[in-house]
């Protein structure tokens, strides 16, 4: 009984983390929106996928997000469930310090102010 009660624990939390993932607009965000949303993406890194879509248009696939210098496999990985080419995020809360990001779960961490 207790290896089931920890199993649908387990599920629960899993299925948790995915509700709270907020999903980029990759065509429309600020370089904001993919620094503060996206796991891995950073100011600089973010800062690039604006210029590399202002340079080559519109993405026409989120695969294409690749193509920007930093962003490889891994990182893209991570961050694909969490891309749209339509839909989504475009910008991050206003008056949100970097240390005061959101974590997967969707909460503020506990130290940040």
């Amino acid at each position: 009984m207790k290896l089931k009660s920890l199993l649908l624990a387990s599920i629960l939390s899993v299925a948790s983390f995915s509700t709270f993932a907020e999903t980029v607009n990759i065509n429309k965000a600020n370089a904001a929106a993919f620094d503060y949303y996206l796991s891995g993406i950073g100011a600089k890194k973010a800062k690039d996928i604006v210029a590399y879509r202002a340079q080559h248009k519109a993405f026409k696939n989120i695969e294409e997000i690749k193509n920007v210098k930093g962003i490889g496999e891994g990182i893209f990985k991570k961050i694909k469930a969490d891309l749209s080419l339509t839909k989504g995020e475009v910008s991050a809360p206003s008056k949100v310090k970097k240390s005061a990001k959101k974590s997967k779960t969707g909460k503020t961490p506990k130290n940040a102010k």
